[in-house]
């Protein structure tokens, strides 16, 4: 019996102790909003909030993104491990508390599950020749199914993988940076997103995409990631950065020849980018972010503030931009043959990115433009999505 108890507290007490890392916003007095709104001053005086953090790109720090003091989480967890222990002891409910240590168990591996967008594939033109951009040229492309995350990596669902992958062997994906939870996650580089899709593939008990040899044995763990096409099992079940063919095959929601998800026009109830009164086909005719997100930067909005797409996907322009799978190449689209699932060269100096973010205009947030980063290289306004086979 005390062995079986023994058992039973070390597993809730895990429970616990992981549940605990966290903390709502209602936990230091005040609503997530009224957070948002508050100046230093008027921030309460238990938050342990300073305006200074070793995070990168952190110009304030999240108010809504507040961690529980320490010693409240031992001793809030001391005190549900005892209660739970003792009605074990005593023997009443035993199978509750088996049931209860289970449902809280599946309510944390729900903050990972994904919510992801079935997405059928097939034929569709990539590219577009609106407004003379340079490296999108129209080109048939050819997609088998997939299945796209519905909105960008949260700082929540970012932060809960990072803990568990460096209990199970990836000693280096960093803390996220976020203005909420809720937000999309940002400052991260190309490789550190793709470790951090191996981490959520084998938390899921999938099989992970990267590897680090063309024998695809060793998976991408640690260290600095430096792979190319034949380093990834495009079969895997596991979690990847979608190519940007796939991006823009989503972004485009179904529609041909567009700017934008929402059409050839794009205003900030559509999307969070940086306005602005010289693109004619912009139509919220103002400088800077939509008014209500200018508290302090980055100026990033709750993922699901704004319209999805036609296939139900949100933040396909604005908001963060985000990082592919694909390296960039200037002479993209040049072959009239057409392609099926590219997945772009096998090597280069730079990352493709996508979609546009809160810093730039809406010529960037167009479902065609494509940036060019260095993969090494973390950016206040980059974070990602991700995808899988269905």
């Amino acid at each position: 019996m005390l062995l079986q108890t023994a058992a039973a507290v070390s597993t809730l007490s895990n429970t616990i102790e992981d549940a605990g890392r966290f903390i709502d916003d209602s936990a230091c007095g005040k609503s997530a909003a009224e957070l948002d709104k508050a100046e230093p001053d008027d921030l309460p005086p238990n938050s342990e909030l300073s305006l200074r953090s070793d995070r990168p790109f952190y110009h304030r720090p999240a108010r809504a993104n507040l961690r529980i003091r320490p010693m409240q989480r031992k001793l809030v967890a001391a005190a549900l491990i005892f209660a739970a222990a003792g009605g074990y002891v005593l023997g009443t409910h035993r199978s509750q508390t088996s049931t209860a240590a289970s449902d809280s168990a599946a309510a944390l591996q729900a903050v990972a599950a994904m919510n992801l967008v079935k997405l059928k594939g097939g034929d569709f033109v990539m590219g577009d020749s609106i407004d003379g951009q340079a490296d999108a040229r129209p080109h048939p492309v050819s997609l088998s199914p997939f299945m796209m995350a519905r909105h960008e990596i949260t700082l929540e669902l970012w932060d809960k993988v990072m803990l568990w992958a460096r209990d199970h062997g990836y000693p280096d994906i960093p803390a996220g940076n976020g203005k909420a939870y809720n937000h999309p996650v940002y400052g991260m580089t190309w490789g550190n997103a793709v470790k951090w899709c191996n981490a959520l593939s084998e938390k899921e008990g999938l099989a992970p995409c990267y590897y680090t040899d063309n024998t695809r044995q060793k998976v991408a763990r640690e260290g600095l990631v430096d792979i190319g096409n034949a380093q990834v099992n495009w079969q895997a079940s596991g979690y990847r950065l979608p190519t940007e063919a796939e991006w823009e095959y989503a972004a485009r929601g179904g529609l041909s020849g567009k700017r934008f998800p929402s059409g050839d026009k794009i205003s900030h109830q559509h999307a969070n980018y940086h306005g602005s009164k010289f693109i004619a086909y912009d139509l919220s005719q103002r400088e800077g972010s939509p008014s209500a997100l200018m508290s302090s930067p980055p100026y990033t909005a709750a993922v699901g503030s704004f319209r999805p797409n036609e296939f139900g996907l949100f933040d396909m322009a604005g908001n963060q931009a985000e990082w592919c799978w694909d390296f960039y190449e200037s002479d993209y689209g040049t072959s009239a043959q057409a392609q099926s699932n590219p997945h772009g060269p096998d090597g280069g100096k730079n990352c493709v990115v996508r979609g546009g973010s809160w810093r730039h205009t809406a010529e960037q947030a167009r479902c065609a433009s494509r940036l060019s980063m260095p993969g090494d290289m973390p950016a206040p306004y980059v974070g990602f999505r991700v995808v899988r086979r269905p």
